[in-house]
């Protein structure tokens, strides 16, 4: 029993033995390291390969590590990054320069240097004739026409030197470096990045990283140096006390947490050293932050999309922006086919980026916002559909998307109701109609009526109904032939609305009840009308009769009458 249990102790020990252990610091032969527990690197090295911190995982590094272009970390979820060492790259994909501008002031130190000498400012960019640009050392202001370089005497005492630029210029200006030779020839030599300065901006001629750094998890940069790293956060990354150079800009993805304070960074591949991208959270303390400098913003917000989304569908309907992203744009565009718009989209990718700005803080630390409205307005008709169909987004919104409900009529045609149920062929029978207005905007309209799919023959109707009103509209409706008849009625939207139609008036038709029209000669009340009419021709006629015997009767006494008078003349003058 004792052999056996000594024998299982010394299998045990023996496999402890061999089990491989795992080593705590970086890979250098180009592998893949996958942490899951927790680990600390805490000897100086090289990093040359990929290390996956997954769910569980903390690294901790608080030593120097050099790491190897291509090389990659990524924090999974649940992964944790803590940094409170240095990831520096191992060698630079890109030449370090200093873009300047008006008034852009470069400092220049050589350490213990006391002598007169000269002082040579190596320009590295392209000139171009519309371009004026002075170069002022001391007392001396000299002109760039497109030279590598431009010389001054100076007087050398362990300070800096104050090298100025004024002028005007289109296009970017670059410094290499700036020399100084002293009176036994040695020359002395400071890069873009080894001097202070005052509105400039480093730059590099691709803009590439030499290693990255994704955090789908956790990063906290607390007292750490990174450079040259391409670093993007899809999740919680705290940066305090730490040194960040060549490693601008941070990408902050929609939905991630980024906090900056006390920190320094050094250089960024574009004009921003921080980009937060959507609904991204950024705590930023620019008391306690100092970053790039120049025109380059700290950070800005960046949409991936400016989308605006209506229910006006296909109908024309323009969009109007004042004020809009970085520069303030003004603008006027039109609603696509679905009736959204990206405002955000331009053939130009910089006009594009500007547009999709909606903050950002500049080199000062101040912050600033757009201050953007939208106006979006169906186009409707001259006299009929021309209510004010349009919403104002004031101010404009900040999100990638957003959906805008613009308040429309709804014309019902709810009765049609004849005044009788018998008609006469080309005779007007009254029709009331009941009409309603369900929606949320008032709206003039004209109604036309249709006997099937034939239009009816009624003068076309003409009503004025505010948003929630209904009216009674009283017409007259003439039928061309004889039969059993009804009609239907409806709303005359402008064709140009297109499918917005149909969400604007009811698409059942309502008829009315079914009404008898007979020719006038089929009428059963035709006898006693033609009845009437002889009788009263004949009385008018015996009238007519009387007065005109009347008037006889009354000529031929009055004849009489004058015969007998000249008879009695004629007596008298013949007994005289």
């Amino acid at each position: 029993m004792r052999v056996s249990t000594a024998l299982v102790a010394l299998m045990m020990t023996a496999t402890v033995l061999f089990i491989p252990s795992s080593i705590a610091e970086a890979q250098n032969d180009g592998s893949t390291q996958t942490i899951s527990s927790s680990e600390t690197w805490t000897s100086d090295g090289t990093l040359d390969g990929d290390v996956i911190v997954s769910n569980g995982g903390v690294l901790t590094i608080d030593s120097e590590i050099n790491v190897a272009t291509g090389s990659t970390i990524t924090v999974q979820q649940g992964g944790n990054l803590i940094l409170n060492g240095q990831l520096n790259a191992v060698e630079s994909n890109n030449e370090i320069y200093m873009e300047v501008y008006q008034n852009t002031i470069l400092e220049p130190y050589f350490n213990g240097l006391i002598d007169s000498g000269t002082l040579r400012v190596n320009m590295a960019k392209e000139y171009f004739t519309s371009m004026e640009v002075y170069v002022l050392v001391g007392g001396e202001n000299q002109t760039w026409t497109g030279q590598d370089y431009l010389d001054f005497s100076v007087n050398f005492d362990d300070t800096s030197v104050n090298v100025g630029f004024e002028g005007f210029w289109q296009f970017p200006v670059w410094v290499d470096s700036i020399q100084a030779f002293d009176s036994n020839g040695a020359i002395y030599t400071l890069d873009a990045d080894e001097w202070n300065h005052n509105n400039g901006v480093l730059k590099t001629e691709e803009g590439q990283a030499s290693f990255s750094i994704n955090v789908e998890g956790d990063l906290t940069s607390s007292g750490a140096t990174i450079s040259d790293a391409d670093i993007t956060c899809s999740g919680v990354c705290i940066f305090d006390n730490s040194t960040l150079s060549w490693s601008a800009p941070i990408n902050v993805n929609d939905g991630a947490i980024i906090t900056m304070e006390t920190s320094t960074m050094n250089g960024s591949r574009t004009y921003e050293d921080i980009i937060v991208h959507d609904t991204a959270t950024i705590n930023f303390d620019a008391d306690s932050m100092v970053g790039t400098g120049g025109p380059t913003d700290m950070w800005i917000r960046l949409l991936s999309q400016r989308v605006i989304t209506t229910n006006l569908k296909d109908a024309p309907t323009s969009v109007h922006f004042e004020g809009l992203g970085y520069q303030g744009s003004n603008g006027d565009l039109m609603l696509d086919s679905n009736g959204a718009i990206d405002l955000g989209q331009n053939t130009n990718p910089t006009v594009s980026k500007y547009l999709r700005m909606t903050e950002w803080v500049d080199s000062t630390g101040t912050l600033h916002q757009e201050s953007g409205m939208i106006m979006i307005t169906l186009n409707g008709g001259n006299s009929v559909w021309n209510g004010d169909y349009s919403i104002t987004l004031d101010p404009a919104p900040t999100t990638p998307t957003h959906v805008a409900n613009i308040a429309l009529p709804y014309v019902v045609i709810d009765k049609i109701v004849p005044e009788d149920t018998q008609g006469t062929v080309d005779k007007g029978l009254g029709v009331m109609l009941t009409v309603s207005n369900t929606g949320n905007a008032d709206v003039e309209t004209n109604i036309r009526c249709y006997e099937g799919d034939d239009e009816a023959d009624m003068v076309t109707i003409f009503v004025s109904l505010a948003a929630g009103e209904s009216k009674d509209i009283p017409a007259l409706w003439y039928a061309n032939s004889s039969g059993a008849k009804s009609i239907n009625c409806r709303a005359i939207v402008p064709s140009f609305f297109n499918t917005l139609a149909e969400d604007l008036t009811s698409q059942s038709n309502i008829e009315s009840e079914l009404v008898s029209f007979k020719e006038a000669e089929d009428r059963e009340d035709t006898p006693i009308i033609l009845y009437s009419a002889i009788v009263i021709v004949i009385i008018i006629a015996t009238i007519l009769f009387t007065r005109a015997s009347a008037k006889k009767m009354n000529a031929v006494e009055e004849k009489d009458y004058q015969t007998d008078g000249i008879h009695e003349a004629s007596e008298e003058i013949s007994t005289e």
